[in-house]
């Protein structure tokens, strides 16, 4: 663990923000093993609502079920902790929530438009360049949601492609996509600028049809075909609506109809 000294970084985000909530405590890390790690290990008195964890580099970056995240410099490898006083059942859908943060944030700074794969990815012209990964504890009164965010942005794009275990998908990073150096800080204000508004104005007040609808506008799933591995079988169908609580609604080859929210693996054509 590397920790900065005061950052132009840091001093440049804060100065830049101006949220209520999210990013009145930032910290920021030459070198971490993984933001996700070191956020999940903190103490309970420092794991503070709004806290955001930084790191240039990543050794170790995590990805869903526990795939390894490449994550060089140049890139934004960032957690958030929240502290939530909302349903359960709602916790999927921040998810949701980040890519659509992302994607308009991209959108912001870059102009290019991202499209959203469900759940949590965020995609340019079919590649990778964003994943949302969401660690939750609801158990009694220290209930706690990390919401790690791993964005390819000024890096090769070859670095991660060479490391993908998933060949369905490849990776791309928006210095290839824009042409030029993306500004991390603004990038970032974007991002948290965004978060704010849809944690506290939309999912804290239940209104997830809202993030729904919004990731909706921005993704293609519906009418792909989907192959999704749920730890126990492996179901092929097309995609026909992505459901109220979130979960993907399938039409399989035999005609039945399965919904699907909790999966190992899903690929999609």
């Amino acid at each position: 663990m590397i920790r900065s000294n005061e950052s132009d970084f840091k001093a440049e985000l804060d100065m830049l923000l101006k949220t209520n909530r999210l990013g009145k405590i930032v910290h920021v890390f030459d070198e971490l093993d993984s933001t996700q790690d070191y956020v999940n290990k903190l103490p309970v008195k420092e794991s503070v609502n709004g806290t955001i964890v930084i790191a240039k580099r990543q050794k170790m970056g995590i990805g869903r079920i526990g795939r390894s995240w490449v994550s060089p410099k140049g890139g934004l490898w960032m957690s958030i902790i929240f502290r939530p006083g909302f349903s359960v059942n709602n916790v999927i859908f921040t998810q949701f929530m980040g890519a659509v943060a992302v994607a308009e944030a991209i959108m912001d700074v870059t102009k290019i438009r991202c499209t959203l794969k469900w759940p949590n990815d965020v995609l340019i012209d079919g590649k990778k360049v964003c994943g949302i990964l969401v660690d939750v504890n609801l158990q009694g009164n220290n209930k706690v949601i990390v919401m790690g965010i791993g964005l390819n942005a000024n890096i090769e794009a070859s670095s991660v492609n060479e490391n993908l275990t998933d060949n369905s998908i490849r990776a791309t990073s928006l210095r290839k996509e824009f042409g030029n150096e993306v500004d991390l800080v603004r990038l970032t204000k974007a991002i948290v600028d965004r978060l704010e508004y849809y944690y506290y104005e939309l999912l804290s007040t239940g209104k997830t049809l809202e993030i729904l609808d919004l990731w909706k506008k921005n993704s293609d799933t519906v009418g792909k075909q989907a192959t999704v591995f749920d730890g126990n079988e492996t179901v092929a169908g097309q995609v026909i609506d992505i459901e109220q609580d979130g979960s993907l609604l399938m039409k399989l080859s035999d005609g039945s109809i399965k919904s699907v929210t909790y999966y190992s693996n899903v690929n999609f054509r």
